[in-house]
């Protein structure tokens, strides 16, 4: 099956999935009352996991959502989402195919393919886990991010992130929180981590048509079938650290990384990570 195929597999999976659930509509100026309900304010730096049709959105486009999110941080704010291959990240190594900066899609949902071609938003250059950003200093940022192996590393976007002030991660309609493994990468014990043995040599193709080979670890997915995500291991944390508004078909969860990034520290010295029991 095509990557493609998969994607569009998966999402007439989520519309059935809500055809069956009872959700009131949401409007554009819903929206902006959640976020502020969340706490997003002016100068955040956050990064945004979406499905857009998880937000029932009644009246306002992708596009007029990411504009909301973009005047609520302001010009001082940064907005960073995923820009993924639509297959995991193992399943891509795998097929041999090139990862085009240019011209492959994201899997990560409309709202990530919409914010990629937006003025201002510049990408990040890796085979995997790629990332899109607006805001200040969006190019540093996202500079070098093929040089890291440790795809979530200190001298990656996820890492440059962590390190900043004001840190949140936004999850609308989704679960997902990539933040958390550049949590895990710098606190949790390496053998206790769930990248695949070796490194692996993935092509990439650069937004200037160059072609590089990526030398990075992989998630193994072996592993991470025996690890719940990092959004419901924050699920046993509370306000401040973590904020939920009921929204749509599910709820949109406000993360401050930095109180994450410390509650989750405590967590790992005590031998509690992601791996189920």
């Amino acid at each position: 099956m095509s990557p493609s195929l998969i994607s569009e597999v998966k999402r007439d999976i989520r519309r059935a999935k809500n055809m069956l659930k009872k959700a009131d509509k949401t409007s554009l100026s819903d929206f902006k009352e959640a976020l502020s309900r969340l706490g997003l304010q002016q100068g955040d730096k956050v990064f945004v996991t979406s499905s857009f049709g998880n937000l029932n959105a009644e009246g306002y486009s992708p596009e007029e959502a990411i504009r909301a999110m973009m005047e609520t941080v302001g010009q001082e704010g940064l907005i960073m989402m995923p820009y993924y291959p639509p297959v995991s990240s193992m399943d891509w190594v795998k097929s041999g195919a090139v990862f085009d900066m240019k011209n492959t899609a994201s899997g990560m949902g409309v709202m990530t393919n919409v914010f990629s071609r937006m003025e201002g938003v510049v990408k990040s250059a890796h085979p995997t886990k790629a990332v899109c950003v607006w805001g200040k200093d969006a190019e540093q940022y996202a500079s070098l991010h093929y040089e890291s192996v440790e795809p979530y590393g200190d001298n990656t976007p996820y890492g440059r992130l962590l390190a900043t002030r004001q840190s949140k991660s936004l999850s609308l309609g989704v679960v997902n929180l990539p933040m958390f493994h550049a949590i895990e990468d710098k606190y949790q014990q390496k053998e206790t981590l769930y990248y695949a043995e070796g490194i692996f040599d993935v092509p990439l193709r650069k937004e200037d048509g160059e072609e590089i080979i990526c030398h990075t670890k992989v998630h193994d997915p072996a592993k991470s079938a025996h690890t719940m995500m990092g959004g419901e291991f924050s699920k046993r944390f509370s306000e401040p650290i973590r904020k939920v508004v009921r929204f749509g078909y599910d709820n949109l969860y406000m993360i401050d990384n930095t109180l994450l990034a410390e509650a989750a520290r405590k967590e790992f010295a005590l031998g509690h990570t992601r791996k189920k029991d």
